[in-house]
């Protein structure tokens, strides 16, 4: 009975009991944050690319960055070309003859995102840093919007909204696409709130002079918001910040970059945040306790639940547990195989996410955590 109450529990407070306090302390605690000034200072900005081996993605998104309405003499494009071997070094170089602010970075041999991070920012004259990928395309209005939040000079970090080109191109996008969704709705109740401490890696920001190098385990979605934290900053949620991106359309490709992000995100975040982030700033721990490692750890509640109602058998709500879960299973099972039952590929998918999590979180314990990057294109292959 100890097992269901406290793994039932613990699911209830993670996925429904948290969103609801966000929403009544923003509704009758705080007030709505200033918005930005659009427009206001205008400043140098570099935006850097981390790739590897992404030659054939970089002309078409060089292009979409200087199509921004942003001023294009303050924008700077830095490629950090992380042990590509392919002809990077020869497509940037075309690319430096028609727009000019364009800089490659060599970083040999491959050491991951992080270390291309790095290295790159060390070459930037940017006031602001945007970190994006070579598959990513932005809104035209994208560097302006996330410019502009820093405006406020409490803030320190700002993170779009990444949208997928292909979100209605099978079941696993859309329920990605609805697991997305409501990912997004938690974000901006947390900057209304003054608690946001995330980010999204292809699409978000931070001032130079807090950026801080960043681990071979970490990345600039979860380990930069980190540290501006820690430095007295606050992260916000930029919803007008639009950038667009595909996510995995397979089921190999999906479950791999959960536990990727999984095995990354855990470890970087418990080193990065340490014992004295937990000891001395509650809040925000609470925050990232329950908006994420207690997702990461939400498969093992699941199979705690299921052993719990096995356990308490033959009493009368030990039979309807297991047999609402034997039912939920049933339907992700019809998920998998492409049956036509409700809800069934949703289900699917999050069962899916959950398996990467368990096993992106075996990895993080035993210290098997990935530096290499690839992007989704590139992951399964």
């Amino acid at each position: 009975m100890t097992m269901i109450v406290l793994s039932g529990g613990f699911l209830m407070a993670v996925w429904l009991g948290y969103p609801l306090l966000l929403w009544l302390a923003k509704a009758f605690f705080f007030t709505k944050l200033q918005k930005p000034v659009i427009g206001h200072d205008a400043i140098k900005v570099s935006v850097i690319i981390a790739a590897h081996n992404e030659s054939a993605n970089l002309v078409a998104r060089i292009e979409n960055i200087f199509s921004s309405r942003y001023p294009l003499e303050l924008i700077e494009v830095v490629i950090a070309s992380d042990g590509s071997t392919d002809n990077t070094r020869e497509t940037v170089d075309g690319l430096k003859t028609r727009f000019g602010n364009v800089k490659l970075v060599e970083v040999f041999p491959q050491g991951g995102r992080s270390n291309a991070h790095n290295q790159a920012v060390s070459q930037c004259w940017g006031e602001v840093l945007i970190f994006t990928d070579a598959e990513t395309l932005f809104d035209v209005e994208c560097i302006t919007r996330l410019v502009s939040v820093f405006s406020k000079a409490n803030v320190g970090f700002a993170s779009g909204v990444l949208l997928y080109r292909n979100a209605d191109s099978n079941e696993v996008t859309q329920s990605v696409g609805i697991y997305w969704k409501y990912e997004f709705f938690l974000r901006k109740l947390e900057t209304e709130i003054g608690v946001y401490v995330f980010g999204t890696g292809a699409c978000c920001a931070v001032r130079s002079g807090l950026y801080r190098a960043i681990p071979p385990t970490g990345d600039v979605d979860f380990t930069t918001p980190i540290d501006v934290v820690l430095q007295g900053y606050f992260c916000v949620h930029e919803p007008a910040a639009l950038a667009w991106d595909s996510m995995p359309e397979t089921k190999a490709q999906e479950f791999r970059a959960r536990v990727r992000m999984t095995a990354k995100n855990l470890y970087g975040t418990i080193t990065r945040w340490g014992l004295a982030g937990f000891l001395t700033r509650p809040i925000y721990s609470f925050v990232i306790f329950l908006h994420k490692i207690g997702r990461w750890l939400t498969p093992f509640a699941m199979i705690s639940l299921f052993f719990g109602s096995v356990m308490a058998l033959p009493y009368t709500f030990a039979i309807i547990l297991v047999s609402g879960q034997v039912l939920f299973y049933g339907l992700a099972i019809a998920g998998m195989v492409g049956a036509p039952i409700p809800l069934s590929g949703a289900i699917f998918s999050f069962c899916l996410a959950n398996a990467g999590f368990f096993v992106g979180v075996m990895k993080a314990i035993i210290g098997r955590v990935p530096r290499a990057y690839k992007p989704i294109s590139q992951v399964g292959k």
